[in-house]
């Protein structure tokens, strides 16, 4: 039987990457999103989410 969940547990947390080399990870990249743009204006930043299975799926 599983465990029951606590509330602020998540099953994913968000990747951020600058030229795919992983800058920031956690659960609320809206705060960190656009800093992490501004700082590099001529990199390629994406996002990516990561389940706790350890599969890892990008949106680039």
């Amino acid at each position: 039987m599983k465990q029951a969940k606590k509330k602020d547990e998540s099953d994913y947390e968000y990747e951020i990457y600058v030229d795919e080399k992983l800058v920031w990870h956690g659960l609320n990249p809206e705060k960190v999103y656009q800093k992490i743009i501004n700082d590099n204006p001529k990199k390629k930043v994406s996002i990516a989410w990561k389940p706790k299975e350890g599969i890892l799926i990008a949106f680039i």
